[in-house]
């Protein structure tokens, strides 16, 4: 048996026995995320360790069938694209390791509701929906770790870099022994030399675009020091020495902060009253949100606000 392009899977071998796997057609934007599929190999694992890799069920038990058993499953944090099918992998026997505080949130959806801020500024009817949109089902048994932690699988060894800037549990993975760095949701996105993508995402009141300057920094160190391949949630694999997604998410930041300060001195000039979030809402600097409606314009104007909000506080433009 063999996975292939047909099945909705590109799978690349980063190195020996170490594969990137990603789903070509997520059934939605929030539902998928690309990670690492550690087989197995004589004197370091007798089963397979699957690292961030979320993925359709019928998928992952595809991905079990031709390289399973597998023994333990880490994710890096709890954002809807990254939990959404983590059950799957439970019910197949698969052990579930998870980043303290977020690791709640796979037991208990209103847990990620409060979490995350959501309950803040709407009701948890939204954040069902949402989840119901994307195929989130909770898990039963999570293992905790603390960021920052070494986790030993057997003989293998998975080093977990805090990257807090995204959110305040999320984590990279450093494989020592084979020198690949998985940044997780850093920022790097693009599927694609080619292709762009959004950059950082720090749509929660609890991000920080100067922690993620300093994240940025020091992924770019451990990867030019200790690591011959970057992979992440949503990009192809790089190679040491290309610093390309370092100066992609560094220059993403800074092209955001240009929009939010061209619509600062905008609204200031047009604006005889003060100027309110709901005015910068309007001018969809982020997200078409023109064409939304429902549930889900109400979870873009809650990520676009915290992402302004970052701006506004950094702004040359600010009294």
């Amino acid at each position: 048996m063999s996975i292939s392009k047909s099945n909705n899977l590109e799978i690349t071998e980063v190195s020996e026995d170490i594969l990137l796997v990603h789903q070509i057609n997520p059934p939605s934007y929030f539902s998928c995320c690309d990670g690492l599929l550690i087989l197995p190999k004589e004197g370091r694992n007798k089963f397979a360790i699957a690292l961030d890799l979320n993925v359709e069920p019928h998928l992952i038990q595809n991905i079990y069938d031709v390289y399973g058993p597998v023994s333990d499953y880490v994710c890096s944090h709890c954002h809807m694209d990254h939990i959404t099918h983590i059950h799957k992998w439970e019910s197949l026997g698969v052990t579930i390791h998870s980043p303290i505080p977020e690791n709640s949130f796979l037991l208990n959806l209103y847990n990620f509701y409060e979490g995350f801020g959501f309950s803040n500024v709407m009701e948890y009817s939204i954040t069902e929906k949402f989840a119901k949109a994307n195929g989130f089902n909770p898990c039963n048994s999570v293992k905790p770790f603390k960021p920052g932690t070494k986790l030993k699988f057997e003989d293998f060894v998975v080093e977990t870099i805090h990257f807090k800037s995204h959110s305040l549990a999320h984590v990279g993975f450093l494989l020592p022994a084979d020198k690949i760095l998985h940044i997780s949701c850093l920022g790097f996105d693009r599927p694609q030399p080619e292709i762009d993508g959004f950059g950082p995402w720090y749509g929660f009141k609890e991000c920080s675009i100067s922690q993620y300057l300093n994240d940025i920094d020091l992924a770019e160190s451990i990867f030019l020091n200790q690591a011959k391949f970057l992979t992440s949630s949503h990009s192809y694999v790089v190679i040491n020495p290309d610093i390309t997604p370092f100066n992609y998410m560094r220059d993403k930041i800074e092209k955001n902060q240009i929009i939010v300060d061209q619509a600062i001195s905008s609204l200031k000039t047009s604006k005889n009253s003060a100027v309110s979030m709901e005015d910068y809402l309007k001018l969809d600097l982020f997200f078409p949100k023109k064409k939304m409606k429902g549930y889900i314009l109400k979870i873009y104007n809650y990520w676009e606000s915290e992402i302004i909000s970052k701006h506004i506080e950094r702004s040359k433009y600010l009294d």
